[in-house]
């Protein structure tokens, strides 16, 4: 037996089920981004050599202070002013606003501590010349100079 079709059902009501998802695509994310580390921290530690201009502590802040022969520049970058070796220290002189700092400073001797007692002179560091050398490269400049003058007036005189 042949089934017909039921006449009564309409066409235009029967609609396909069509699944949407029931969350927004995603795509790719806003927050994976990320800037280098700025390389900060301890650049040469207690006891290391160091010469003028080198960087001694880079830190954002004052974590550490500047002592002797030590400068600060306008991002808080530590740097030795003198030759010498780095030492970390606390100054117990300071009034008690101050006594937990941790100070960075230059000794010209390796065997000096900081910090330097108020009432003892300050040590310096004497940077000597060497005469002789000076005296010798001064008499070649003359020689020089009066070899020069003796060539002109010999031009000159022809």
């Amino acid at each position: 037996m042949a089934r017909r079709p039921n006449s009564s059902i309409d066409v235009k009501s029967l609609t396909n089920q069509v699944r949407h998802a029931s969350k927004r695509a995603g795509g790719s994310t806003k927050n994976n981004r990320d800037s280098a580390g700025r390389r900060l921290g301890a650049k040469k530690v207690g006891g290391e050599p160091v010469i003028p201009g080198n960087i001694i502590y880079r830190q954002r802040g004052t974590h550490f202070y500047p002592g002797e022969n030590v400068g600060m520049g306008r991002d808080h970058t530590l740097y030795a002013l003198e030759s010498g070796w780095v030492q970390f220290y606390r100054d117990p002189a300071k009034d008690k606003k101050f006594w937990k700092r941790t100070y960075v400073g230059v000794t010209l001797h390796k065997d000096q501590l900081l910090p330097t007692p108020a009432n003892e002179p300050r040590r310096r560091a004497f940077k000597l010349l060497d005469v002789g050398a000076y005296r010798r490269q001064l008499e070649q400049f003359r020689k020089g100079a009066l070899e020069n003058q003796i060539a002109m007036e010999k031009v000159v005189q022809f």
